[in-house]
């Protein structure tokens, strides 16, 4: 490879890890807002923050594609090693600086899915815990509602609409 490959290969693949990281943040962004409404109860807010959360892992696969596709074309292993290998042989601070941002920019990512599985779990557990009191309610003698799903007293006496 001529050392002009060289350097186009190297501005290349930085231009490339600039815009991954660019990614990455984004990603994260929407990773903390994700998370901000299930600690706040802002369920409607989920349904918007999971597309763009499905956009910028769309992003974040392409980047990577094309990353991988770069590490081939310079004859190095499509991966984590593969890229330490091309960093000993081709890079410059700016480029490994650029992939330990990546890197770490990663571990945040699985570290905060990890408190939102967390978050919703929870939800969950609260939520199956009223709708269980309420279908125990509804199936045992005096329920809080008859079987045409209407309010009813809990003991026998005035439904719950009588004056």
């Amino acid at each position: 490879m001529s050392p002009n490959e060289s350097s186009h290969g190297s501005t290349t693949l930085l231009a490339g890890l600039k815009r991954e990281n660019a990614a990455w943040q984004a990603l994260l962004q929407v990773m903390q807002e994700e998370e901000q409404a299930l600690v706040n109860g802002d369920a409607d807010r989920l349904a918007v923050l999971n597309t763009a959360k499905l956009t910028q892992l769309q992003s974040l696969g392409d980047h990577a594609q094309s990353r991988l596709a770069a590490l081939r074309a310079a004859g190095h292993t499509p991966d984590h090693p593969g890229m330490d290998a091309w960093l000993a042989q081709h890079g410059q601070a700016e480029h490994r600086t650029r992939w330990q941002q990546l890197c770490g920019m990663e571990q945040e990512a699985q570290a905060m899915n990890q408190r939102i599985g967390s978050l919703i779990e929870l939800r969950l557990s609260s939520t199956r815990q009223a709708l269980n009191v309420l279908i125990h309610s509804a199936t045992s003698q005096g329920g809080l509602y008859d079987n045409a799903g209407l309010a009813v007293a809990a003991h026998k006496g005035k439904p719950l609409t009588a004056a």
